[in-house]
């Protein structure tokens, strides 16, 4: 996949980041952290098919020429459930997906769901590391992987989860996780040559060092965007 292509996905993302939380004095110390929110989401989008990352990118730009900003709209869309009267006031201000966002969103995010929650019984000290797994365990500030996961597909176009799907089930048809291949590299961001290594460093350190290796973030500033 060409480095370009992934660098502006990045780019874009990272404005877009900067402006969340503008103005209401709650800029959480994360989005100050450019190296780190750059190689969670380069790992994520290296383990893309090249169709689905171009089309993410032409989602960003077509965002952007708009005034629209897709990393606040995710974050809107996950307090549905983290808090909902912000929620519902926060709504209006932005585009509803319609009804076939929401119905590829649903299928690809119990998928992605499921292929997390085996990857908890593979690796249970590194992929067990930060969010809880499921909406129903969502609270104020703790944001689960299956709340974040749908809250960002739903920013995605039609095009781009129709893609993302496909490379899911072609991956899926050669014994492959989408969410193992992200996780994987995320783990090659922590100086790791396998998951294998990650995990058995976790284990041994993990009365010394909670936390020498983490997946996400799970802290109350941002609701999650360290991982954004």
């Amino acid at each position: 996949m060409q480095a370009e292509l992934i660098d502006g996905i990045v780019l874009l993302e990272w404005n877009m980041f900067q402006s969340v939380n503008e103005g209401n004095g709650a800029r959480a110390s994360c989005q100050d952290d450019e190296a780190t929110f750059r190689a969670m989401r380069r790992a994520q989008f290296l383990s893309w098919s090249e169709p689905c990352a171009d089309s993410y990118f032409k989602d960003l730009t077509f965002a952007a020429s708009e005034d629209r900003n897709l990393i606040a709209e995710k974050y809107i869309h996950m307090m549905k459930t983290t808090s909902p009267s912000q929620y519902e006031k926060l709504l209006a201000a932005i585009k509803p997906p319609g009804a076939e966002i929401c119905e590829l969103a649903a299928r690809i995010c119990a998928e992605l769901v499921a292929q997390t929650a085996a990857l908890r019984k593979k690796y249970p000290y590194v992929a067990g590391a930060g969010r809880p797994l499921y909406s129903e365990e969502d609270f104020s500030g703790v944001v689960s992987v299956q709340t974040y996961q749908y809250g960002e597909l739903l920013t995605y176009s039609a095009q781009t989860l129709r893609r993302l799907e496909a490379h899911i089930a072609a991956l899926k048809s050669e014994g492959q996780s989408l969410a193992e291949e992200i996780l994987r590299r995320t783990a090659e961001y922590y100086g790791y040559t396998s998951l294998e290594q990650a995990e058995n460093a976790q284990r041994k350190h993990i009365e010394s060092q909670p936390i020498i290796f983490s997946a996400g973030c799970d802290c109350d500033s941002c609701g999650g965007a360290c991982n954004a």
